[in-house]
């Protein structure tokens, strides 16, 4: 099964149009997750009027919260049209220099990664900042994938690191045999081993891979069980990677506090 995701909508309201376009529909129609008015302002590029307008004419689904509304995202868009959504669609064009198709074919990729966004990265972002948040390796298509194998396939691992997450290859086999999604982010101005500590606490993953304080955090979720499991990665004096201790669920807490 898959999605056609890229759409183009043009909503008209009081004399006032605007452009939605490209963007990803969304896997549900209903999602308990609300966004702030700032963030379904960017989603939906509204202005404040525009947004006031929606609400008062029941055009989007909300609730009051003291003072606070929050919003559902529409059924007719996707979180993944979120600025960290267009990240981990769009970050190959700023590391690779690559204009190649990077859109999610797969159902079961693009509710991973709403997943990825809603769990992880969007929590994030609220707890140390707007715009803190920078994606340096994200989803993978198949048309990347083959890109990056023939032209910068070290420390790549395809078929175990999420990142083509439910993507299948030309033979019809998925990608990735682990599923779920991953991207390898960093938060501007914080150490890794922060954002560690933060997400094996609050947030709900599959796996972290640790490379040091100063470099980027792999992450991941998956639609199934999640294994909350924290890996630390070392670098031999040769320059390649190895895997060093290792936890799970609660003892991931502890071992993140060694860091």
């Amino acid at each position: 099964m898959s999605l056609a995701p890229c759409l183009q909508k043009v909503i008209k309201n009081e004399g006032a149009s605007y452009v939605q376009a490209p963007f990803f529909l969304s896997t549900c129609k209903f999602m308990e997750r609300y966004l702030t008015s700032n963030e379904i302002k960017s989603l939906l590029q509204l202005s404040n009027r525009e947004l006031k307008h929606m609400r008062e004419n029941g055009l989007l689904q909300f609730k009051k919260v003291k003072n606070r509304f929050l919003y559902f995202v529409p059924s007719t868009n996707s979180i993944l049209n979120y600025s960290l959504g267009e990240q981990l669609i769009n970050w190959h064009q700023k590391k690779h220099g690559s204009k190649i198709s990077n859109s999610p074919h797969n159902v079961q990729t693009i509710r991973s990664l709403e997943k990825l966004v809603w769990d992880l990265l969007l929590p994030i972002e609220r707890h140390f900042g707007k715009e803190t948040v920078h994606v340096t390796y994200g989803f993978t298509s198949t048309e990347l994938k083959r890109y990056i194998s023939k032209y910068s396939s070290a420390n790549t691992y395809p078929a175990l690191d999420q990142h083509a997450s439910y993507e299948k290859n030309a033979k019809d086999n998925s990608i990735c045999s682990r599923g779920g999604a991953a991207c390898d982010f960093y938060v501007l101005g914080m150490p890794s081993s922060d954002i560690v500590k933060f997400i094996s606490k609050h947030l709900e993953y599959d796996r972290i891979y640790y490379y040091g304080a100063d470099r980027p955090l792999h992450v991941s979720v998956n639609l199934n069980e999640s294994t909350r499991h924290l890996q630390i990665m070392r670098v031999s004096e040769k320059g390649r990677r190895y895997p060093s201790k290792k936890a799970f669920g609660e003892a991931a807490i502890k071992l993140a506090k060694e860091l």
